[in-house]
């Protein structure tokens, strides 16, 4: 039997999703270290194909830097540039459709208005983890009826989630 696996294309905001995790304290290059780990356990166990972006702005290159490590792809912005900007310029300039994994607004508007699903790096954690540990006892969010709000200028179905939730709890569900 051959079993067809669909793999995603994971942009991560690297220094959103670490501090979300566990935080930038102490060492950092440790910290990623670890952080990278950890997403290399999870990238080997779904076979998604996975870039990390880190700020390089205060302390990086003169120049953006490229490297592959546990098989994901990291890039380090250029010195005074951001992760957000590459992570912009990214989905903006590739045919690639991304899953962008971010809990800054911004980034995740911008994307999700380039045709991207962009997932806050919340959500995202509990699928690594989940996924290291399926036995956990861990409630799902859709599954409590006071998680989702409704605006007033919604139309049609007021128990629907928006076609851009959708898409998302879509995305996030094949993670």
């Amino acid at each position: 039997m051959f079993i067809l696996t669909c793999m995603a294309n994971i942009l991560i905001d690297g220094y959103n999703l670490m501090a979300k995790m566990d935080g930038l304290g102490g060492n950092l290059e440790a910290n990623r270290e670890r952080f990278l780990l950890k997403l290399s356990q999870y990238r080997t166990q779904k076979n998604h194909n996975m870039i990390v972006v880190f700020d390089g702005e205060k302390g990086g290159w003169i120049t953006e830097s490229h490297e592959r490590t546990m098989g994901i792809n990291i890039v380090f912005s250029r010195l005074g540039e951001k992760a957000d900007d590459i992570i912009k310029r990214m989905v903006k300039d590739h045919d690639v459709e991304y899953t962008v994994i971010t809990s800054d607004k911004e980034v995740a508007s911008y994307a999700e208005s380039a045709g991207h699903t962009a997932i806050p790096s919340e959500e995202f954690i509990f699928k690594l983890y989940y996924n290291s540990n399926p036995e956990a006892d861990i409630s799902f969010r859709d599954e409590d009826p006071n998680y989702r709000t409704f605006s007033v200028k919604k139309k049609g179905n007021p128990n629907k989630l928006s076609k851009a939730a959708r898409k998302r709890k879509q995305r996030l569900d094949s993670l």
